[in-house]
């Protein structure tokens, strides 16, 4: 009987699912996987925001991780690999590297390469947005196939993102320019 009401649950929470094919920008997982400390702050005030923007990106990736077609190239895994292991407060690297492959490995996610075709694309965007080139490389080889981009950099409401198709929408509200 627990087989059945088991497995039951597994075909209505599958049943109600909604997949839209989506991209995350790296800052969104850096919010989502680190725990700021007040310590690391130098008023309370920023520390509130700071966690706030936590609380709601780690909400926001884990229903985006349950729902959602993930579509992310691996130049961009390489960002976030280098991001939590590498930069600001350090996420033991043992606990990176496992979070990575299992991104590598999971279902949800669609991943793109990145070509000579991109890059060269990608150069010209930066050239005349005046933007870094790096966003555009993360998002060309499949701006095509999502729906919406999801972001809290302040490049990305830029005309040059726009004109891709995939609307830009930002979950925890406060603008960055990174």
């Amino acid at each position: 009987m627990e087989f059945i009401l088991k497995t039951l649950k597994n075909i209505i929470s599958k049943i109600l699912v909604v997949e839209i094919k989506v991209f995350i920008d790296t800052q969104l997982w850096i919010f989502a996987l680190k725990i700021p400390e007040e310590k690391d702050f130098n008023n309370k005030q920023e520390y509130e925001n700071s966690f706030k923007n936590y609380e709601v990106a780690n909400n926001f990736l884990k229903d985006k991780l349950h729902s959602d077609e993930i579509h992310m190239t691996y130049l961009q895994l390489g960002e976030i690999f280098h991001a939590l292991g590498f930069r600001g407060k350090k996420l033991p690297l043992n606990y990176v590297q496992e979070y990575c492959s299992q991104l590598l490995s999971g279902e949800y996610m669609h991943w793109y390469d990145i070509n000579y075709k991109t890059i060269k694309k990608a150069l010209e965007i930066s050239t005349l947005s005046k933007i870094h080139v790096w966003d555009y490389l993360c998002v060309l080889p499949f701006h095509k196939d999502i729906e919406i981009i999801f972001s809290c950099d302040k490049h990305f409401t830029h005309d040059s993102f726009k004109s891709l198709g995939p609307s830009v929408e930002n979950p925890i509200k406060d603008w960055f320019l990174l």
